[in-house]
């Protein structure tokens, strides 16, 4: 039964990608998750890439509803740092799984940073990205519907490849930041698909927050909010998070929670997740547990979304320029 169940699921993800339907499958994008909170916010804006006193490598993995088999999963590693007292790079892959759809992909950045006032602590970044995406449906183990015949032979392997370009711009004012990021500039080629399919695979990215600290304890705490819009198709997201920090001698360990809304239908909530962290000494680790609260979809009552980064820092050198702190 769950073979046969399996199938449909994938048959029908086929059939709404090629009439060109609202399906995430095609929009060339490594879905965003919570795992820019976890220290890696160069994951949703190539601005980020170069700040901070060290190269950074981030490995994260996103499993939603583990006990349902072929369930979404999004896998990505990065790494960012410093070449210039002013300048930095970085690079992601990324694999995102969903069934029997995949999206597979690389991302090159470059950024530059600038001061606006040295004694107020007031910056301005400025970033690209060149990206390169694989889209592909597997019909294998497609069977028409009957689980006791074998898989079909009359539908060929889907593959279509994507070029594009991201920008992102980030300020800040001392603890203040605010980032705004265009995602997918170019238009979509759709000639292998239904013509009425969107061309548009444009997304728009605000991500802003400030950071709180008390020195007498050393406790930071941090609210941000992150803003997704997809043009494609109109849909939008909003994630409301808070994180509270304890430093302690250059390494610190923190806790958080992000709650994701459907802005688009009244802020609807979509899910809740909790999370921890540590950084000691040159190594990282963070996890978070996403709990479902969108009535259209119950499976992660029974069956929990679970991500965690591993993280560690090297090649670490202050630079002259309050502009990379």
């Amino acid at each position: 039964m769950r073979t046969y169940t399996r199938h449909m699921i994938s048959a029908i993800v086929l059939l709404m990608t090629m009439a060109g339907g609202r399906s995430y499958a095609q929009e060339f994008f490594a879905p965003v998750q919570n795992q820019y909170i976890a220290d890696n916010p160069y994951l949703i804006s190539s601005a980020y890439a170069g700040i901070g006193d060290c190269w950074q490598v981030r490995a994260s993995g996103f499993e939603q509803w583990v006990d349902i088999a072929d369930a979404p999963g999004t896998q990505s590693i990065s790494i960012d740092g410093r070449i210039s007292d002013r300048s930095g790079v970085g690079a992601i892959l990324f694999n995102d799984q969903n069934g029997f759809t995949t999206q597979k992909g690389v991302q090159l950045s470059f950024a530059h940073h600038l001061t606006l006032n040295e004694y107020t602590n007031q910056y301005l970044s400025f970033g690209i990205s060149y990206k390169f995406t694989q889209f592909g449906i597997d019909t294998s183990e497609f069977n028409d519907g009957d689980p006791n015949q074998p898989p079909s032979q009359s539908l060929e392997n889907v593959t279509v490849n994507n070029s594009n370009f991201d920008i992102g711009v980030l300020y800040r004012l001392g603890r203040f930041f605010l980032s705004a990021n265009a995602v997918n500039l170019l238009r979509k080629e759709i000639d292998d698909f239904n013509p009425t399919e969107p061309a548009s695979i444009q997304n728009y990215y605000v991500y802003s927050g400030y950071t709180f600290y008390d020195r007498f304890s050393d406790i930071e705490i941090e609210p941000s909010v992150l803003y997704q819009n997809f043009a494609g198709d109109g849909r939008s997201t909003a994630d409301l998070n808070i994180k509270v920090r304890k430093l302690h001698r250059g390494d610190y360990y923190w806790a958080g929670i992000s709650m994701r809304s459907l802005v688009d239908q009244d802020f609807k909530p979509l899910s809740v997740s909790p999370m921890i962290g540590i950084k000691k000494s040159n190594f990282y680790v963070a996890y978070g547990y996403q709990v479902n609260v969108n009535e259209v979809f119950d499976a992660s009552n029974a069956a929990g979304s679970h991500m965690i980064t591993l993280g560690i820092d090297f090649g670490c050198r202050q630079s002259k320029c309050g502009c990379t702190y």
